[in-house]
């Protein structure tokens, strides 16, 4: 080979090596295009324990980097680094953060349409809550949250089950509750729902609830199981009925402005993702429910499965003044949607 040859090889080469390089870097600059920063304010178990959220948080990660084929790279904040859970909504309203785990009583101020899931013992049955968010009104309702406040419940999922009333006195009937101080988060329609039943609502912050258990600053509280066991409340409270007085619900709220901007196959990449998270989440919140009873048992709480017609006294003094409440301060026609498909789902049951 000649010189000349040498030198047109060589800058052939090299070329053909300069081009690989730009392709490759023009990849790179697709697959980092979306970045979707997702807030929690939990901090991470380990990640062999199954948790009815963090399991489908780090599997909704996996399954949508996948899914885009690396074109969406998803980070989750753990324990709050982006913020307090308010804040941080108003962050993903105005597409500053792509996604942040926020419960109901969270996004009211921002959606308080939202306020109609809290009507007191609205789904007598896990199957009815599903029909009803995986059906007509949970889209409606999806989509009209999104095109309100810029938020999407994307997916609907459990937190935890049902909540229900615990204190440190026999809780087997409405009367019981009588008289009793029940810590509340600061929800007004929580707090009616206590007020109804005779009860006094304190709102106390999550973080002195044991402590004001212990001293009697309040007698009881009301959670979901799995929830009860993270202060470890059975050293400080003897008794829980299972009234089930509200079905909780939580999600991975998403930013509107974020998702409008993704072409319509990695929009489809995040509902697949979704759609598995949630399956995730309600298989795991059930055995969680089941396993959660069995230990606070054997750790010497009293658990009470009250009867039908006990149930129906706790709806019927609560559920009317909490009705006619959500009627002065949500979307009526919203209300009312809701209340026909709970009733069509109990039909199918």
């Amino acid at each position: 080979m000649s010189i000349s040859q040498g030198r047109s090889a060589f800058s052939f080469l090299k070329t053909g090596l300069l081009a690989s390089a730009l392709a490759l870097s023009a990849q790179a600059v697709i697959a980092q295009d979306y970045v979707m920063k997702i807030s929690i304010g939990d901090a991470p178990l380990p990640e062999d324990v199954e948790h009815y959220n963090q399991t489908g948080l780090r599997n909704f990660e996996t399954d949508l980097e996948e899914l885009s084929g690396g074109r969406i790279d998803v980070q989750i904040f753990w324990n709050g680094q982006l913020g307090k859970v308010e804040n941080v909504l108003n962050l993903v309203r105005n597409g500053q953060v792509e996604g942040v785990i926020a419960s109901d009583g969270h996004v009211a101020p921002y959606y308080p349409d939202i306020q109609v899931l809290g009507l007191p013992y609205l789904f007598i049955d896990r199957q009815v809550a599903y029909d009803v968010f995986d059906g007509e009104f949970g889209t409606y309702l999806a989509d009209k949250m999104a095109d309100e406040s810029g938020i999407r419940p994307m997916p609907w999922l459990e937190n935890g089950g049902y909540r229900h009333y615990s204190s440190n006195s026999p809780m087997a009937t409405v009367e019981d509750m009588a008289g009793l101080k029940i810590r509340t988060m600061n929800n007004p329609l929580h707090m009616q729902i206590v007020e109804s039943l005779g009860g006094s609502p304190t709102p106390i912050p999550w973080a002195d609830l044991y402590t004001s258990l212990q001293t009697g600053v309040v007698d009881g509280q009301e959670n979901s199981l799995s929830t009860f066991r993270v202060p470890k409340l059975e050293e400080v409270q003897s008794y829980i009925i299972l009234d089930g007085h509200v079905y909780s619900i939580i999600s991975l709220f998403i930013s509107e402005q974020w998702l409008d901007s993704l072409p319509d196959d990695l929009r489809a990449a995040v509902a697949q993702a979704a759609d598995n998270y949630k399956a995730t989440n309600r298989r795991i919140s059930q055995e969680n429910e089941a396993s959660d009873r069995a230990y606070l048992e054997a750790n010497g709480v009293t658990i009470v499965d009250p009867t039908v017609d006990v149930k129906a006294e706790f709806q019927a003094r609560t559920q009317g003044p909490a009705l006619a409440t959500l009627q002065e301060q949500v979307d009526a026609d919203l209300l009312e949607r809701m209340l026909t498909a709970v009733r069509a789902a109990e039909a199918d049951l």
